[in-house]
Formats: structure tokens, C-alpha cells, sequence
């Protein structure tokens, strides 16, 4: 029998900031379903709520910078009776688990977020619940209060591999996988809500189904999907570890229309001996191989990639190695990340020279811009095709004379979350629709497309742009702050970025 929750949660409004990565967010939305369950209500800003949490991000200095910022911005705005709780990847990292502001109530890491009940119920002298299932941290499966066109699915958590920049094991843990019946589930519930792509997330999603004696985890998740879920239109991958195991996954996903050609695959580097320091798979002839499997396989495959420099030790023949690398696979979307050295990682304490931050930073500039001239003119090639758009939100656009009219706001098959272009298309078209445009103008990211039987337009103004982006991002629900902390593929040459090593492997 289940119990009603107290009268006294049922009048309590709960607020959350999610910082860092797609990982975070989903966390954020179990968090979420666990206060609703205990009779909690959502509000929209912090100053509404009596219980403000900050899923904190601590892969990089900078995203722990920035989760001390929020945390003391929200201590000193607080009022009254609301408490505070720091929830997430800082609190465990031991060396900066004392850096979180005095004055918070409590503190969750990221492998016992699934407590959150009983701990806001503490807080107000509240008796304990039973546990809620879960696998060390992840619930087995849980039902989001609000679906968007678009949802991240957690598949696993951690990660076995010791890559030398990377602090997520100390963080994570070694790997543990999602069950598939509740994988399967929960993306049950997305798309009975109205959710028509989902994105299957993990450190390193290729291995997912290892822990669990699965050969070949992955792609049986794919095809159990697949098969169990045939409403749903668009399933994609993102954090795709270059693994032989991939060869596997990209016949699986040829197989499939639902399972989108596109394939992210960070490879860090392209110079073997840089690589071999940042124990990374070094085999630079098996990466061609697996990009070219892909490419032979998945018609119209798109790849994205993620590229570190200014590793200790990088020369500049070593530099032009990569950049030669990126010149000649031509991917559809790069991230670019200047080496950031962090405490605990067996990368400071390798004998090599350190790489002067200003070279570095020139380093990133010369390979964005290199890939901004790449992408230009992929984006260039689709004016006059047609795209399957999937609509995220409805914004506004100014035209010289300040006149407005709607426009919406979208992504192609060819375009991840958060991370890559936006497609905008004039008129207000219904949230969560799939719809088929024509490509009428190009830029380096974003694509501008007229719906059918609509005349084209000219391309919107940097400001409508930036604000139907914004819009796009809180039409996906909750609040969440500088996800290109860890992932700034949008960011060319000469704009700010922070000094980050990547999301995920």
C-alpha cells in the first residue's frame, strides 16, 4: 500500500540548477521524480521554493568554480526557512569536498542522489521512506514529471578505463549498467508522453551491458528498443569510445531507420605518441577503420568527434599531426578542449614540458577554424534538400525595422542536443512535431529551412537567434547552466572558452 506523503511536503516547492552534462540532467529528472513522489511541488525559480538544490558539476576547474559561484549566489539570496543542497559530481571529488560553501544544508554525491527523499524529509524532521530501488546511485527506472521532443536516457554509470586527463573514475566509479527491462521502460514512459527522440547517454555508452555479462551489450539494447518501442522515431548515441565493439553497433544501427546515423566518437588526438600518454587507444589505423566502416555502412553518417591540445609534451609537428588528421576526415562537428591540468589525474604528474596556455588556445583556435571552413560548406551543400526537422520550441524574430513574427526552432537527424546547430524555420510550427523542410540558407552551425508551401526567409539576426536558442533549451525543462563547460563545440575562434578537458571518454 503507499503511503500519502505528509501534509506538510504537499505544500513544498522544490528548485533545481543542473550544471555540467547531459549525465547531470537526467540525474536532475530522477531527483525531480523522487521529490514529486514524496508529495513536493516544482518551482520555476529558487526565491519560490523552500528547498533549492545544485546538482554541482566537479569534472573541470572551471565547472567547480562555477558550482561554488551558484551555491554562494543562492546562500546569499536565501530567505527564511529554504535549505540548500549541493548534490552531484563535487561532492565527490575528496579534494573538493571541502571547497563547497559553508551553509549548505546538506550534501549528496553523484552515487546517492537517489536518496533525496528521505534527506529533504530530514531536513524538516520528517520519518524515512524505504529505500528506493537502485543500482549504486541510478535508479532502476523512473517516470519525468514533464517529457520534451527530446530526452536523455542514462544507461550507465562510470567508467572503466584511466584515461590519463580524466578525474570521472575517482568521481563515478567503475561502470555500472541499467538493466535493459528498465531502460526499456522508461523510454516507454518518454514516448507515451509525447518524446520523439531519445538520447542514450553513459561515460562510455559502447561498453554499456558489460558489467552485466553482455557480450554485446549495445547493440542488443538497440535492437531491444527497437523492436519493443516501434513509436519511437529518433533513438541517438552520443559518448561512443573508439572500441572494435563499434563495428558491431554501426551494423545494428544500418539496420534500423529509427537509429540515427550519427555517430560521436571522441578520439582525443591523432598522434600516436600523444596519445599513449594520455592512455588512449593509440592504434590510429584501427580509428580510420572504424570511421570508415561507419561511412560505408550508415548512408549519410554524421561524425562528430572531440580533440584535446595542448597535452603535456604536445610538439608542434605532433599538433599538425592532428590537424592534418581533421583536414583530411572532414567530420561534420568538432569540439576542441585546451588541456586543463587537474589535480589527481595521472597526467600532472607525467615528465613532460608543459604547453604555454597561449599556445595552446592558438592551437584550438587554428583547428576551429579549420573545421568551421569544413562544416560551412557541408551545411552549404544541404541548401535545396529537404531535412526531417524535429520542432523544440517557438521563439521570435526581429527583422531591421524591429517588426517581429514567430519562428521555430529545431534540429535535423543531424543535429545532437545542446551541442551542434539548430535548424530555424519562420512561422510558429507545433512543439514536438516532426516536419519536413526545405535547407534555404547555411552557416558554419546553424541552418535556416522554409516549411512547406511557405516562402523562404532570410536568416535571423544574431540577437533572434541567440534568444530562440535560449528558448530551445527551456523548452527541454529544468535549469541548467554552461553545459559547454564541458563540451564548447559552438564556440570559434577568438570567443571565450574555458580551459576544459572533455565530457565523458
Amino acid at each position: 500500500m503507499v503511503q500519502s506523503p505528509p501534509a506538510a511536503a504537499a505544500t513544498r516547492a522544490f528548485h533545481i540548477v543542473t550544471l555540467g552534462c547531459s549525465k547531470n540532467r537526467v540525474d536532475s529528472d530522477g531527483m525531480d521524480h523522487l521529490l514529486r513522489q514524496r508529495g513536493l511541488t516544482a518551482a520555476s525559480r529558487p526565491e519560490e521554493a523552500e528547498v533549492v538544490i545544485v546538482n554541482t558539476c566537479g569534472f573541470l576547474g572551471a565547472a567547480r568554480a562555477e558550482s561554488v559561484s551558484v551555491i554562494e549566489e543562492l546562500l546569499a539570496g536565501r530567505t527564511g526557512d529554504q535549505v540548500l543542497i549541493a548534490a552531484g559530481c563535487m561532492p565527490a571529488l575528496g579534494n573538493y569536498a571541502n571547497d563547497i560553501p559553508a551553509g549548505v544544508d546538506h550534501v549528496l554525491t553523484t552515487r546517492e542522489w537517489y536518496k533525496i527523499g528521505d534527506v529533504v524529509g530530514g531536513l524538516f524532521g520528517e520519518a524515512p521512506e524505504p529505500e528506493v530501488a537502485g543500482c549504486q546511485g541510478m535508479l532502476t527506472t523512473f517516470t519525468r514529471a514533464e517529457a520534451g521532443p527530446s530526452a536523455y536516457v542514462k544507461v550507465a554509470d562510470g567508467c572503466d578505463h584511466n584515461c590519463a586527463f580524466c578525474t570521472i573514475p575517482s568521481i563515478k566509479g567503475r561502470q555500472v549498467s541499467k538493466r535493459p527491462l528498465h531502460v526499456l521502460q522508461e523510454i516507454v514512459d518518454l514516448v507515451n508522453q509525447g518524446t520523439k527522440e531519445i538520447v542514450l547517454v553513459a561515460q562510455d555508452t559502447i561498453r554499456y551491458g558489460a558489467d552485466l555479462g553482455m557480450k554485446h551489450g549495445l547493440p542488443q539494447l538497440l535492437e531491444m528498443i527497437v523492436e519493443q518501442v516501434p513509436n519511437l522515431p529518433w533513438v541517438r548515441l552520443l559518448y561512443i569510445y573508439p572500441s572494435p565493439l563499434t563495428l558491431r553497433m554501426v551494423d545494428v544501427m544500418a539496420e534500423h531507420d529509427a537509429l540515427l546515423p550519427y555517430l560521436d566518437m571522441p578520439i582525443q588526438h591523432a598522434d600516436r605518441d600523444v596519445l599513449r600518454t594520455m592512455n588512449r587507444p593509440s592504434d590510429i589505423a584501427m580509428t580510420r577503420r572504424l570511421i570508415d566502416h561507419a561511412r560505408a555502412k550508415l548512408d549519410g553518417v554524421v561524425m562528430r568527434t572531440t580533440l584535446i591540445v595542448g597535452y603535456p609534451g604536445e610538439t608542434d609537428e605532433q599538433f599538425q599531426t592532428l590537424y592534418d588528421f581533421v583536414a583530411e576526415q572532414k567530420f561534420d562537428h568538432v569540439g576542441v578542449f585546451t588541456y586543463s591540468p587537474e589535480p589527481g589525474t595521472k597526467a600532472v604528474t607525467l615528465d613532460l614540458a608543459a604547453v604555454p596556455a597561449g599556445i595552446a588556445e592558438e592551437r584550438r583556435n587554428a583547428i576551429m577554424e579549420l573545421q568551421q571552413g569544413i562544416s560551412l560548406g557541408k551545411n552549404q551543400r544541404l541548401v535545396g534538400t529537404t531535412l526531417q526537422v524535429l520542432v523544440d520550441a517557438i521563439g521570435e524574430a526581429e527583422d531591421d525595422a524591429g517588426n517581429t513574427e514567430p519562428i521555430s526552432v529545431g534540429r535535423a537527424r543531424r543535429h545532437a542536443p545542446e551541442v551542434d546547430g539548430l535548424v530555424f524555420i519562420p512561422g510558429a510550427l507545433a512543439v514536438g512535431s516532426l516536419v519536413e523542410v526545405e535547407v534555404t540558407g547555411a552557416g558554419p552551425y546553424d541552418l535556416w529551412a522554409a516549411a512547406p508551401g511557405t516562402m523562404p526567409k532570410h536568416a535571423p539576426a544574431a540577437k533572434a537567434r541567440r534568444d530562440v536558442a535560449a528558448a530551445a533549451r527551456r523548452r527541454r525543462g529544468g535549469e541548467a547552466r554552461s553545459p559547454r563547460a564541458t563540451r564548447p563545440e559552438r564556440h570559434g575562434p577568438g570567443r571565450p572558452v574555458p580551459m576544459a578537458t572533455p565530457a565523458g571518454t
